[in-house]
């Protein structure tokens, strides 16, 4: 089974939400899973941003105490 990166289970999450918006009758509920669904998404887009910047960081770059 394929380890499931952080970003994809927000996105997991997200859509958990928002399939939970279109369920209910409730505007101020709908609202609400819609804030939150929006939520869940930009912390996937966050962590998956962030893993790119990681793995590019750890590439070798000049410190300035190397070029001293």
């Amino acid at each position: 089974m394929p380890e499931q990166t952080l970003a994809k289970v927000y996105e997991g999450r997200a859509e958990d939400c928002a399939r939970a918006a279109q369920g209910t009758d409730d505007p101020v509920f709908r609202r609400l899973l819609l804030m939150l669904a929006a939520q869940w998404k930009l912390a996937a887009h966050e962590e998956a941003k962030s893993k790119d910047t990681s793995s590019t960081s750890t590439q070798s770059t000049p410190h300035e105490s190397d070029t001293g």
